[in-house]
């Protein structure tokens, strides 16, 4: 049998399996295209021959000729003749040259640059945050956060309407004053920053992980000009002035550091929660996930305030952080 393709078949990655199916007085021809394959069964004879393409075969009982085009298959027997369109599939494969493979890599100075933020900011980097709670403790004791719901809504305000804002655009100001190497304006932010702390608490809780973050940060991550900006601040080092400072003497940009220095003050607050509620993994996970939107928004607004946008309307918040100095029982420090 006679098997001839009028041209190749290009760039075809999967064909749809079509049974076609040619019937005349005498014998019943089946044939089906697979990847290039064809199959022909008589079932006068009751003999399977496999066909190749590009092979011929003789065959004295019945003539066939098959033609592949691009788009069209034409099976001819003696004494009728069937068209078929072949369906042709491609796979969503990316092309060689897809640009999502051009990507650019990270450079050696943004990849130390992110290693470093990682490190600092994960719940590993032993500056003692676990044993604080900002007045969390007091507001489950009060009844004020009894569920994940008004767990998210406590922390929601205080992100973006209390203490976290007021951290975030002191470490902003740090960051740019350090970068800058302007000592004066870094003097005058910290002391501002540590002064702002409304409760004895709340100050012991910035001014021990700010230490902290210090002195690791000397030990393991020396950095030349690092010890000029320490120097430069007189009063003690609040945690956001650690960060802000630290990580400006590494060269690491400020936009990472902010969300990275609020997902860690938020996951902390979520942990804090999580054991005092309680609530489990997943119920604190949706929490996180939610809070998502207002800590990038905080983010924002706390790079683009002044010092003089300083300021807060979460009153209950600070009255929480007041109050756990007598609570009776208490796992936290704040």
């Amino acid at each position: 049998m006679p098997l001839r393709m009028s041209r190749p078949v290009m760039g075809i990655t999967a064909i749809m399996i079509m049974p076609i199916t040619i019937m005349d007085t005498v014998t019943t021809t089946t044939g089906m295209i697979i990847m290039g394959t064809t199959t022909m069964a008589m079932a006068a004879t009751r003999t399977v021959i496999p066909v190749m393409v590009m092979t011929s075969m003789s065959m004295t009982s019945i003539a066939v000729t098959i033609m592949i085009t691009t788009t069209i298959i034409m099976i001819t027997t003696a004494r009728m003749t069937t068209i078929v369109t072949l369906m042709l599939m491609t796979t969503n494969r990316p092309a060689k040259d897809s640009s999502l493979n051009d990507s650019p890599a990270l450079s050696a100075d943004e990849g130390a640059a992110l290693y470093r933020l990682m490190t600092w900011l994960s719940p590993a980097f032993p500056v003692g945050a676990f044993s604080y709670s900002s007045g969390i403790e007091w507001a489950v004791e009060a009844g004020d956060i009894t569920d994940a719901a008004s767990l998210q809504d406590w922390l929601s305000a205080m992100l973006s309407d209390g203490a976290g804002f007021c951290d975030g655009v002191f470490l902003a100001h740090v960051h740019r004053a350090a970068s800058d190497g302007d000592d004066k304006a870094l003097r005058e932010i910290a002391e501002l920053a540590s002064a702002f702390v409304p409760s004895r608490e709340r100050q012991l809780e910035t001014t021990t992980q700010g230490r902290a973050f210090i002195e690791i940060a000397r030990n393991a991550w020396s950095h030349e000009g690092m010890e000029r900006l320490i120097a430069s601040c007189d009063s003690p080092i609040v945690y956001p002035v650690a960060v802000g400072l630290v990580s400006a003497a590494h060269g690491v940009p400020l936009s990472a550091t902010m969300h990275g220095f609020f997902h860690a003050v938020v996951s902390n607050w979520i942990s804090a929660g999580a054991r005092l509620v309680p609530l489990g993994q997943t119920d604190s996970q949706r929490v996180l996930a939610a809070l998502e939107p207002v800590v990038v928004t905080t983010g924002h607004r706390a790079m683009a305030a002044s010092l003089d946008d300083l300021g807060g309307a979460t009153f209950r918040s600070d009255i929480a952080s007041m109050r756990h100095e007598t609570q009776y029982t208490r796992l936290f420090r704040s």
